[in-house]
């Protein structure tokens, strides 16, 4: 489990979101895992497709 915080506006920025989904997806495939949870605010994102953009 990873644990981070961040304020409003760097987890509003379209690159920095980009970055958050890619470090999801490169977890995702090198723990080989079936979905990667990703918390903002009070909203659960489930991350299930691993492939490289």
């Amino acid at each position: 489990m990873i644990h981070c915080y961040t304020t409003p506006g760097e987890i509003s920025d379209p690159s920095n979101l980009a970055e958050v989904g890619t470090f999801c997806r490169e977890m995702g495939r090198d723990a080989n895992q079936g979905e990667i949870g990703l918390v903002i605010g009070d909203e659960y994102f489930a991350i299930r497709d691993f492939a490289e953009e």
